[in-house]
């Protein structure tokens, strides 16, 4: 597929191909990245990284060129980072392109994330939540104010479990509205704001400026510093529904993520209402996949493995744990992913113990691992990708 334009020396389609590419594989994110004699082509498809060709010094020089162009970056520089973006469309897929640039010994590397609007999945029933799960977090979207919040590493879908809700309260008669940085999937039906650090304008400037404009719910991305997390405190105390995110690795750590913010603990204890813990798993390949021997279901009886499969009520299926094979139409077994969740509903009881920055006792929370081996034992991935995530 681009053998053609690597040929031809053909800068301009061979970014067009790439992103055509990368469409077509789903993939999250391209990277251009200099060698000693050359430039090498990757991306990130279902998390992973696949190499995807190699192109002489001369090409990747150009096709870097071609992509700061599309991104209104300064082509002379190359001794300082870029950030950039651009929309473009190729065969019929509306696509959304944030760039960084970052020099290096070798030269500058260029990635690009990708943003397929025509590939989104904007449905919360499309995540990968329990039928339970879905019916808790449907009901907490319902509130009039308070604050959600979403957890999870780097790359545990965060953004998009975010998108998902605010689609669902996309109504005629609500105002949603956003602050991200950057705004990462442009939505129709609602107003989203990104702050500019350059002019002065930051996170808790735009959202205090927003909290003017008669919003009903509020989709701030991150909560990264005290002033902003303060503003949106405020926001969910005074008859907003906010969703924003976190970056810890489990629902309870945002207590603990939130003291070291220098968060006021109080403040966020009586008004957060949901606390959402997250992963991604790569799905097996349905064209490929094969049971697992009895010799290898043997070998997995472990007491976590016996306990779900002793409580598995059918919920994602029939039992039918299977392994990955890989074919031509996947990457090594393993074809698109899906969610798994943990959702901490705070309790009244709770709120005094997360004012005093402690971790409250919660005995009904279900365990990211067993949603996860729930999923194994229907066929819907490996344990091995299990362990590669959740170990």
């Amino acid at each position: 597929m681009l053998d053609a334009y690597i040929h031809t020396q053909d800068a301009p389609g061979l970014v067009d191909a790439c992103l055509l590419l990368a469409c077509q594989s789903k993939a999250s994110d391209l990277h251009i990245e200099p060698q000693s004699h050359g430039w090498q082509i990757r991306q990130r498809v279902d998390g992973l990284l696949h190499p995807v060709a190699f192109l002489p010094p001369s090409l990747g020089k150009s096709m870097l060129v071609r992509v700061k162009l599309l991104a209104q970056l300064d082509i002379g520089e190359q001794r300082r980072p870029q950030d950039g973006s651009f929309q473009t469309t190729i065969k019929q897929n509306q696509l959304d392109i944030r760039c960084n640039i970052l020099p290096g010994y070798m030269g500058e590397k260029l990635v690009m994330r990708i943003q397929n609007r025509n590939q989104q999945t904007l449905l919360l029933t499309d995540l990968g939540m329990s039928k339970i799960q879905l019916a808790v977090l449907q009901e907490y979207l319902q509130l009039p104010q308070g604050m959600l919040l979403v957890t999870g590493p780097t790359g545990a879908g965060k953004t998009i479990t975010l998108y998902a809700a605010l689609q669902s309260l996309l109504q005629p008669q609500r105002n949603v509205m956003s602050v991200e940085d950057p705004v990462e999937l442009l939505m129709s039906g609602m107003h989203q704001v990104a702050p500019n650090a350059h002019i002065g304008v930051t996170f808790a400037e735009v959202l205090r400026a927003l909290l003017r404009q008669d919003p009903d719910a509020i989709m701030l991305g991150e909560l990264r510093d005290g002033e902003s997390a303060d503003m949106a405190i405020k926001a969910a105390q005074t008859g907003h529904l906010l969703l924003t995110s976190m970056h810890t690795n489990t629902a309870l750590e945002a207590i603990s993520r939130c003291f070291g913010l220098g968060i006021d603990l109080k403040g966020f204890s009586y008004c957060v209402q949901l606390v959402i813990n997250q992963r991604l798993l790569r799905r097996l390949c349905d064209s490929c996949k094969r049971p697992l021997h009895k010799s290898q279901l043997a070998a997995l009886r472990m007491p976590l493995w016996r306990a779900i499969e002793a409580d598995y009520g059918g919920e994602f299926g029939v039992i039918a744990p299977a392994q990955a094979v890989g074919c031509e139409h996947c990457y090594g077994g393993y074809k698109g992913r899906f969610g798994v969740f943990e959702l901490w509903q705070v309790a009244d009881h709770q709120r005094p113990v997360i004012a005093q920055g402690d971790l409250p006792e919660v005995s009904a929370l279900q365990n990211l691992n067993h949603q996860a081996m729930a999923r194994v034992l229907a066929g819907h991935t490996s344990v091995h990708e299990l362990k590669r995530v959740l170990a």
